[in-house]
């Protein structure tokens, strides 16, 4: 008994018939990859005219943004949301120079206490890492700038 040849195998697909899709897929994957880098650009070059200005109009833009995208506001909500906003921010920056004096004794306090904690290497570490921290924060110290010697320390916003 003899066992017949086992089929030959069919021929691959040729390469023309592959053509077409890979061009498909090579557009297509383009066309994610270059609308994911144009929706970030205009993200980031939004986010950047946001803090163009002063930081209580950014908070009032961004909550007010938030508020858009959940609510549905209409045209006359916004402009009355924003007034509104806007009056929050004028008396949120009053009380806080109001307490800005405390805030800066309680961080000059504790920073002297850290201070007392750490060993000559570790308090050389700790003033360049504080250093560093306020290099890279943008823009003038909360309690305004032209403040007598002040720097920032721990417990002091942004630090």
């Amino acid at each position: 008994m003899t066992v017949p040849p086992p089929p030959h195998p069919a021929p691959p697909p040729s390469p023309a018939r592959w053509k077409p899709l890979a061009v498909l897929a090579a557009v297509f994957l383009f066309g994610g990859v270059a609308g994911a880098a144009l929706g970030r650009g205009m993200a980031l070059r939004d986010l950047e005219a946001t803090f163009r200005g002063p930081p209580a109009e950014a908070r009032a833009q961004f909550r007010l943004r938030a508020m858009r995208r959940h609510l549905d506001l209409t045209d006359r909500q916004v402009r009355e949301l924003r007034s509104t906003l806007a009056e929050a921010e004028t008396e949120r920056d009053r009380l806080l120079s109001e307490c800005r004096p405390a805030l800066d004794a309680l961080r000059d306090s504790t920073d002297a206490r850290v201070k007392g904690v750490l060993t000559p290497d570790q308090l050389t570490r700790y003033e360049e890492f504080e250093a560093e921290r306020r290099r890279r924060r943008p823009g003038p110290p909360p309690h305004g700038p032209g403040h007598p010697g002040r720097g920032r320390g721990p417990g002091g916003r942004g630090d």
